[in-house]
Formats: structure tokens, sequence, C-alpha cells
């Protein structure tokens, strides 16, 4: 098994996908979840989930420096995002995570420009799958329920890439 990633930042996103099918467990391959107030806020839409998260033992709280909450505004302005999601490229900027999670398509290519690894929630997933969290057929079917299930969009293709993925994965 690999050694779980030291530091990564979340958008909302992510974990509610991860709630809706069942998956918040595989957390656990990050030792420290990062994430900003604007994402607890967003959270507390949703009480059962919100308090799911904010007692998950490796998810911390973390205040933007005056510094990273200008660029955080400057982000959201710009580019047209959510402050949820700017002030989580902010906050990776500020901590040097070594991965920022969201499903968000914008927030994905700003943090990209930012050099900012990024993955979502089918990320996790495979990941979590070849770290051995979870085996080939629950990846599989986890995948398939959040095409079917959650509210998350995404298309066949990237489905059907994942899937592939998760079948060739250790054949080579």
């Amino acid at each position: 098994m690999a050694s779980k990633i030291d530091k990564a930042v979340f958008d909302t996103g992510p974990f509610i996908h991860l709630n809706e099918i069942n998956l918040l467990h595989i957390l656990n391959l990050f030792k420290s979840i990062m994430a900003v107030d604007e994402v607890f806020n967003e959270l507390n839409k949703n009480a059962a989930l919100h308090g799911k998260i904010k007692n998950a033992g490796n998810i911390k709280l973390f205040q933007l420096k005056p510094k990273s909450k200008d660029i955080s505004m400057l982000l959201a302005e710009r580019y047209n995002i959510n402050l949820a999601e700017s002030s989580s490229i902010s906050l990776a900027m500020q901590e040097k995570a070594d991965i920022f999670i969201t499903d968000d398509l914008d927030a994905r290519t700003i943090a990209k420009n930012f050099n900012i690894e990024v993955h979502g929630t089918i990320g996790i997933i495979v990941r979590a799958f070849r770290e051995s969290f979870i085996s080939r057929e629950t990846a599989i079917n986890k995948i398939k329920e959040l095409y079917g299930k959650s509210s998350l969009f995404i298309t066949k293709d990237l489905v059907d890439w994942a899937i592939k993925e998760i079948m060739e994965y250790g054949k080579h």
C-alpha cells in the first residue's frame, strides 16, 4: 500500500458526492484534509453530512491569512467562481498542499494554472482502489453509482475511462 497523501485541500463537491454513494470512509487516504470556512458553510446546508465531515478526525478547518484572503477575492472576481472554490485554491497555495480535490471544472483549470495538482471524486475512488482501500468491484460499482445516482455531472466517457483504468491496473 502506498503512503497517504500528507496535505489535501477539499472543496465542497467531493464531500457531497462521496457521501451520496456512501464512500466517505475513503477520506482516510489522506493524513490531513484541510478545508476553509466557506466549504463548511456550504456543507451546513446538509446537517447530517456536515456532522459526518466535522467529526472526521483528519478534516481540519483552516483560516486564510490576509494575503491569501486577498488572493481568494481576486480569484472569485476574475474567474467568476464562488468563494468556497476561490478560498480553497488560495488555501492550497498558502499551505503548499500536495493536492486540491474539487469536481468544479473552472476551479480545476484555475488551480492547474497555479501549478496545483488537482483531482476529483473519480480520482479519489481510483486511488482508493489502487491503494487497496476498496476492491476493484467496489470501485467500479461506486463510479457507476456516481454517474447514475449522485448530483455530480460527469460524462459517460469519463466513467468509461475510469473503469478501464481500474480494470487495467496491475495487469502490466
